[in-house]
């Protein structure tokens, strides 16, 4: 009898505390390097091609494994060689999105929770996720997107946009207010 209450009383006590909070399985290991607070930059050569900043970062080295939480990024436009540094919407696009993960290695990035993508332009895109190659410098939405400029607005099953020259292509269902918002 005492040996039961004992083993029961044991498997109880295992499955109300359950694993700690932020306890990682045995199959995932917990990040190499977690950062809090994080100004990111980006180079291609000498030249930066991407700066911005996210509350916290954490990188698997084995992987090449990024993951960023709450994170704004601005790429420049087009511009001569003697202005290097992305100066925010009006030097190019911002992009803000609550997660955005990838991998170094392959130079892909998905954001999502709720992605924002500002032009230069005053264009503003909405869209839950976004995935982004940046050996191609494209992104591209499958989840829908929302689209206001200053004298249009647009909503679209899926975008592609390119950042070399900053054209989105939208597919699927297309309704396009003009002259008003949505």
């Amino acid at each position: 009898m005492t040996r039961l209450l004992l083993s029961s009383l044991l498997a109880l006590l295992a499955a109300a505390c359950g694993p700690r909070p932020g306890a990682t399985g045995a199959s995932e290991s917990p990040p190499q390097v977690v950062l809090h607070g994080v100004q990111l930059q980006s180079f291609e050569g000498d030249q930066l091609v991407l700066a911005g900043r996210a509350d916290r970062l954490t990188y698997q080295r084995t992987e090449g494994a990024v993951t960023a939480t709450n994170t704004l990024l601005r790429l420049p436009g087009r511009r001569g060689p003697e202005q290097r540094a992305p100066a925010g919407p009006r030097g190019g696009m911002e992009i803000r999105a609550p997660l955005m993960e990838g991998s170094l290695a392959s130079r892909q990035l998905t954001a999502s929770g709720g992605v924002v993508i500002r032009t230069a332009e005053g264009m503003v895109a909405r869209t839950p996720r976004a995935t982004y190659d940046a050996p191609a410098q494209q992104a591209r939405g499958r989840e829908g997107v929302a689209v206001q400029g200053p004298t249009y607005g647009l909503r679209a099953d899926s975008f592609d946009l390119s950042f070399p020259d900053g054209t989105f292509t939208f597919e699927g269902s297309t309704r396009t207010v003009v002259g008003g918002a949505q």
